[in-house]
């Protein structure tokens, strides 16, 4: 199977270090652990796809070209010459053009990581589109609010998707 890895949302908003409105638990740790499996990935042939969360002109955080929005510098220069996928909606498939980019380089396969692990990682990875893959999900790249919220998130996940 031809896999891809999608990295969700590592913007500066969830990062309190980088002055974000919606910090996450241990979200520097995890945007460590993304950046190692980015480069893993792009090592083993892989396609890396980025997904960038821009909300709409009303929405007080993710306005395109703020600094809240922008990808967080653990994975920025990394993800430079991927593709970008932009979303204003917790699946990333919604309103998108994400199936045209995996179809067009014949993905089969779709490894989630990023944040947050209850809302766009969970909606990506149980979307009615992403059943046209095998999906995983990577459990210690991701974050959510707090731990519970990500371990409760990751339980519900396993019983549809295989969380590794």
């Amino acid at each position: 199977m031809k896999p891809a890895l999608i990295v969700i949302d590592v913007q500066n908003e969830y990062f309190g270090s980088a002055g974000g409105a919606f910090p996450q638990w241990q979200a520097d740790e995890t945007a460590a652990r993304i950046a190692a499996r980015i480069r893993q990935a792009k090592a083993d042939g892989w396609t890396v796809i980025a997904i960038q969360h821009i909300s709409p002109d009303d929405g007080s955080v993710f306005q395109r070209g703020t600094h809240g929005a922008a990808l967080h510098e653990s994975v920025a220069s990394l993800l430079d010459d991927c593709p970008l996928v932009e979303k204003a909606h917790a699946d990333s498939f919604l309103n998108t053009d994400l199936k045209a980019v995996l179809q067009e380089r014949g993905i089969e396969e779709l490894v989630l990581c990023g944040i947050m692990t209850q809302n766009c990682i969970t909606h990506t990875a149980v979307s009615p589109q992403a059943g046209a893959y095998k999906v995983s999900v990577l459990a210690d790249c991701c974050t959510a609010p707090s731990e519970i919220v990500h371990l409760v998130a990751l339980r519900a996940l396993a019983d549809r998707v295989v969380v590794a």
